[in-house]
């Protein structure tokens, strides 16, 4: 436990260096508990938490850190920190602790990391027992910027710090031990990170101060015939007591004052009591019903919170009017006359005026943009109301617009004049907007534009304002909603500004809607909905509203334009326009996440809607496709002509297909359906083009046809795929799944991607639940296919029993057993890893952090190759194809990504020693981009390979460059392939590509994987390496190459039956040189590979031998 301080104690941590790991005397860092903290203070203490060193915003780890010159700490959901001191207060009563608090790290962004925290001080007698909570309003601080902060900083988020003072009760007065502790509850939200909290300036003594009045207070204002007021100002929160007394009254006592009475003890004239809960604020008491032409004295006295009373009692002299006063007083002192189109009238509003003793007419003038009526109806700069008006108490009321002339903010005053009265003001404000176009690039957009939410059920989320850059279509900012923490159900209007679409010098022609939305996670869809008896003001449940398409988008994570929303049907002055969120509970598959922004209406002479994107995918020559169809609708523009792109044919009626068709105006006007093939005249990869429409004052080009005429049976297509822990129903330590929850719904989207896709080998990684691979692979063993599987034994800490909170990734590699047959396989490095584990290797300096080689290649997942043999028109080929799944990243650890980068020049090593001649494809989720790295400003882990052209050739290098990308989830291009130079003749150029799945599977990213699959294609040659010339002799088949060779040589052993053999080699002279090696000989081919660099230039004999008998020899000739 911390050394009890002696006080007056004050810390402001400058003696804090940013490295040290010691606390000041007398504080202690504490577990309050090793789970994340709830929405209740946790009062309870587990144990001792060091003092972590040089803490910064960009730290993300759960521990109490130095942030050089303050000390704070950063909860997750595994710990929950506090930070304690310990002090005497023998012979101290009123303990008074002020400090400073502020946020240091800040993910709240309050959609997708919305757990917000508040920060309290606690304290108990003692060194046992469980901590009391001082949780007063004024007395916890929490802060709920959006502002990012996340870079290597310890600067106060915004720059704010927000200064806290707690009094003790008085159980800590007088006490050989107090402990006081700084901790945080969850104040709202479930999901995302925490921010991380800091203290400074830390002030500690007992409070034997009384209150200091305000300067120049107290004082009186307002001082009329038969009444004034009394105002005072503290500079702490307590109490004011006063007493009002004729003049030449003798000074009562503080006692006398608190009791209301003079010095004589009778009661004052009047007396009571300032409450004074705010320190920033003016306090006025008003005393009415005195004499004119009279003097009064006011005394008064103040005390705080813990019993200081001042030792002064003040006293102010009034004299009242000796005449009557005229007095004019408005309702309201400001008004916010709220949106208003440019050039347009606001609403009506109004307020009261009230009167005592005028006798004469009150001229009331407005300025600035700002008119006023009597009526309600005629409206000017300047109004008089004569003094009848006020007579027997009336309160004439006066009406306000704003008209703006330009979009921006207002203001102006009414002011309000009488003979002999103090001029009266009441300050004007109003907004000018353009209520037809939004971007929402403005935080405060909800309050400030005339665009309004109202949370009907679900109080937990509504439509805010997010400057999260995957929720952004354009801009900075965008407006979201996400229902997903609220336990019941949600329901959510986001609702437009007035909308005057009866303005014929705006609108005359088509008014057309359009929006961009994005939808993501599971979950309900968006209402747009209409309404022209809305107030804009009240609840909207209680107007009409009618629903009408949205074009909401049907794929998720990804903006989607909303457009030709035709409003022809709603001219009014008033139109309003909301699009709802409803759900009937939160959680996931019920509550999805929805962003909104580039809102615009706009006046149109005319529009095509339509946009068909198709794809016929492969067709032989001369051949015809299945038809497709879209829609088109149109107005405007007369009869439309549509022209398809050459090899593409259209149809009005699915059976008589030309190039170009013509749409009559009629029929584009009701949504005209068109139907198309594909009928490809020449070979090529890929055939598309876009299509072109044409009509009166129109020429404008649309969507876009795609097809190939190269078939997928005449060619070997090969995929890498990261299938997002499939299949498991592992748990972490909080009780999350890992990767999407249906397991079923995982493997049938799956299955349609591959199917889709139709390759003849699935390169696939993130593999955790065998039975459902087994459920995949019968799933695309359709159409005349059958598909098997090879898995890798080796994963990350494979080597340990199964955990029970991480499942494994496994590595497996799923091919057509018509067009592919697995020759071998093999864990590369494998001896080495387990080697390494032993500690009886180790790798030369290797980066990882604690010095640990059994980190190498993801503590085990080691890089699987599979030898298999193609037959793609009966030609035949070895491919040796590697699966990888590179380590991740972490943020912006360099560590990861050293040890990523140390790992891949490894398997370059091997490769180029061991396979120099082979044909490689080396696929996977290699966690890193080719063209530079995802850890910016690196250059790629893989560089070594990129740069190395003579050997190796990246295929992702070239569409990564133009912008495409694999990891869904974020943009980031993670998923590559790459080749040897053997096969590179063979490669079908620009046919790598990555393949979205969003478009044809509803919430793909959430439901099935957060990466899409990379495919690529080759036409594979006959090659004399690729099969083996059998002997029939002695039922042994035998093949070596490359022959002649440099650095290895590759033996092809098959037997009729199994045979045990030995691999000699000698030199000219009959020396046996190295070991032998032992091959399994099967009837299925099986390849040794033979390291020969170290041989000299020359002639080489090698001997097949079975129990010492040689039954085959040939020759190599290495170079």
């Amino acid at each position: 436990m911390p050394a009890a301080q002696t006080l007056p104690y004050t810390q402001n941590f400058d003696a804090l260096v940013a490295g040290s790991t010691a606390y000041p005397a007398g504080f202690q860092g504490w577990s309050a508990a090793s789970t994340q903290n709830t929405g209740v203070y946790n009062t309870t203490l587990v144990g001792d938490k060091n003092l972590t060193a040089n803490g910064t915003a960009a730290v993300n780890g759960g521990n109490i850190y130095n942030y050089n010159g303050k000390i704070g700490f950063l909860n997750t959901t595994s710990v929950d920190l506090t930070i304690g001191f310990a002090f005497s207060s023998l012979n101290n009563k009123a303990i008074k602790v002020e400090y400073d608090a502020m946020i240091i790290r800040n993910v709240f962004d309050g959609t997708t990391n919305n757990r917000l925290q508040e920060l309290a001080l606690q304290y108990r007698v003692g060194t046992t027992g469980a901590f009391v909570t001082v949780s007063s309003s004024s007395q916890v601080y929490s802060n709920s910027s959006t502002t990012q902060q996340t870079s290597a900083v310890t600067t106060p988020l915004d720059n704010k710090t927000t200064r806290i003072i707690v009094t003790l009760p008085s159980d800590c007065d007088n006490q050989a031990i107090v402990q006081i502790r700084w901790i945080a509850r969850l104040k709202s939200g479930s999901t995302g990170s925490r921010q991380s909290f800091a203290i400074d300036n830390i002030d500690v003594r007992s409070d034997i101060v009384a209150p200091i009045n305000g300067v120049g207070y107290p004082k009186t204002d307002t001082v009329l015939s038969d009444s004034f007021n009394f105002l005072n100002q503290l500079n702490e929160t307590g109490k004011t007591y006063f007493v009002l007394l004729p003049s030449g009254s003798a000074e009562p006592t503080a006692a006398q004052i608190k009791l209301g009475l003079d010095a004589n003890g009778t009661a004052a004239l009047q007396s009571g009591i300032l409450d004074v809960t705010d320190a920033s604020q003016v306090y006025t008491k008003s005393f009415t019903g005195l004499t004119s032409n009279t003097s009064y004295s006011v005394y008064s006295v103040s005390e705080d919170t813990a019993g200081n009373i001042q030792a002064t009692v003040n006293k102010i002299d009034v004299t009242t009017s000796n005449v009557v006063v005229p007095v004019l007083s408005t309702s309201s002192s400001t008004l916010d006359l709220g949106f208003s189109e440019s050039n347009f009238d606001s609403d009506n509003f109004s307020y009261q005026i009230q009167g005592t003793n005028i006798s004469t007419p009150v001229t009331v003038t407005a300025t600035g943009k700002f008119t006023i009526s009597k009526d309600g109806t005629t409206f000017g700069t300047s109004v008089s109301y004569p003094a009848v008006d006020f007579a027997s108490g009336a309160t004439p009321t006066v009406y306000v617009r704003f008209t703006p002339d330009a979009i921006g903010s207002f203001s102006g005053q009414i002011t309000h004049d009488a003979t002999g009265a103090t001029t009266k003001t009441v300050t004007l404000t109003g907004v000018g907007i353009d209520p037809y176009q939004q971007g929402f690039n403005d935080a405060n957009v909800l309050s400030n534009s005339g665009w309004t939410q109202y949370n009907v059920a679900g109080t937990a989320n509504k439509w805010t304002s997010t400057t999260v850059a995957r929720n952004i279509n354009s801009g900075t900012g965008a407006v979201i909603m996400n229902g997903y923490s609220d336990s019941g159900a949600s329901k959510d209007w986001l609702i437009s500004p007035k909308l005057r679409l009866d303005n014929t010098a705006k609108f005359d022609k088509a008014i057309l809607l359009s929006f961009y939305s994005r939808k993501f996670y599971a979950g309900t869809d968006l209402k747009l909905m209409v309404s022209t008896d809305y107030d804009g003001k009240s609840n909207p449940e209680n107007a009409t509203w009618t629903v009408i398409d949205g074009k909401f988008p049907t794929i998720t994570g990804t903006y989607t334009q909303s457009q030709y929303i035709k409003l022809d049907s709603y001219k009014t002055s008033h139109t309003y326009l909301a699009w709802v969120y409803e759900t009937t509970a939160g959680g996931a598959n019920n509550a999805a996440e929805w962003s909104f922004d580039d809102f615009a209406i706009t006046n149109a002479t005319g529009y095509i809607d339509a946009n068909p994107v198709l794809d016929f995918g492969d067709v032989n020559v001369n051949g015809v496709s299945g038809t497709e169809a879209f829609s088109l609708k149109a107005e405007g523009y007369g009869d439309i002509t549509v022209t398809a792109p050459a090899d593409f044919q259209l149809s009005l009626d699915g059976t008589s297909f030309q190039s170009t068709v013509v749409v009559s105006s009629a029929d584009a006007a009701t949504n005209k359906k068109i139907y198309a093939r594909f009928v490809p005249s020449v070979k090529a990869l890929t055939i598309s083009g876009v299509l072109t429409v044409t009509g009166t004052a129109l020429n404008k080009q649309i969507g876009s046809f795609t097809g190939s005429s190269i078939p997928k049976a005449d060619t070997f297509d090969i995929v890498t795929y990261n299938l997002e822990f499939f299949g498991t129903d592992v748990k972490d330590k909080s009780n999350k799944e890992f990767g999407p929850i249906d397991d079923a719904l995982q493997i049938e989207n799956v299955a349609k991607v591959m199917n889709k896709l139709n390759a003849d080998v699935y390169v696939v990684q993130e593999v955790s639940d065998e039975p459902a691979l087994d459920a995949l692979v019968q799933k695309i063993s359709v159409n005349g296919k059958t598909f098997d599987k090879v898995i890798s034994p080796s994963w990350s800490y494979s080597f340990n029993p199964a955990d029970p909170n991480f499942p494994p990734q496994k590595l497996v590699v799923i091919y057509n057993t018509q067009t592919a047959t697995v020759k071998n396989t093999k864990v590369m490095f494998k001896d080495l890893y387990d080697q390494l584990r032993a500690k009886t290797v180790t790798l030369n300096n290797y980066p990882s952090p604690d010095g640990d080689n059994g980190d190498f290649f993801s503590s085990g997942r080691l890089p699987y190759m599979v030898q298999i043999e193609t037959n793609i028109g009966g030609v035949k080929k070895l491919l040796n194809l590697v699966d990888l799944h590179a380590r991740a990243n972490s943020g912006s650890d360099m560590n990861k990504y050293n040890m990523r980068k140390y790992d891949a020049q490894v398997l370059k090593d091997s490769l180029d020693r061991y396979y120099a001649n082979s044909n490689l494809i080396i696929l996977g989720d290699y966690n890193d981009d080719v063209s530079k790295s995802v850890i910016s400003p690196n250059p790629s882990s893989y560089k070594m390979f990129v740069d190395d052209q003579t050997n190796y050739n990246a295929l992702t290098l070239e569409i990564s460059k133009a912008g495409a990308y694999s990891y869904l989830s974020s943009g980031g291009f993670l998923d590559h392939i790459m080749i040897s130079n053997e096969l590179n003749d063979q490669y079908i150029a620009n046919s790598t590509a990555v393949y979205d799945p969003r478009n044809d599977i509803n919430n793909y990213t959430n439901t099935t994987s957060d990466h899409g699959p990379v495919i690529a294609r080759f036409e594979l040659k006959a090659s004399n390496l690729s099969t083996i010339d059998f002997e029939t002799k002695n039922g042994y088949a035998v093949h070596a190459y490359p022959n002649p060779t440099t650095d290895v040589v590759n033996v092809v052993v098959k037997t009729n039956t199994d045979k045990k053999l030995k691999l000699k080699f000698y030199d000219v002279s009959g020396h046996l040189l190295g070991n032998p090696v032992d091959i399994n000989a099967t009837q299925d081919a099986s390849t040794t590979a033979v390291p020969v660099s170290y041989l000299q230039t020359g002639i080489y004999f090698y001997t097949l031998t079975e129990n010492n008998k040689v039954v085959y020899k040939g020759k190599i000739i290495k170079k």
